[in-house]
């Protein structure tokens, strides 16, 4: 579910700058837990390839999340 308020700010992805996760707001699950992700460590975008730049640009390694992106989750 997007969430409006910061630091989701209507964005439908968010990449967790502190595990390297990334969720895909729109298929969250009570299992991604993502009121437990720090605001200063959320960053927000409008699409999966955002999360992935700047993942890259930060120097985190990214893994889907298992629960709202399965496709996208390595082991």
């Amino acid at each position: 579910m997007r969430r409006a308020n910061t630091p989701f700010n209507g964005k439908q992805f968010i990449l967790n700058q502190n595990t390297g996760e990334i969720h895909d707001l729109d298929r969250e699950t009570l299992l991604c837990c993502i009121d437990k992700i720090d605001a200063e460590h959320i960053f927000a975008c409008d699409t999966y390839a955002e999360a992935v730049l700047f993942s890259s640009v930060i120097g985190v390694k990214r893994n889907g999340c298992p629960h709202c992106m399965p496709e996208r989750h390595r082991d």
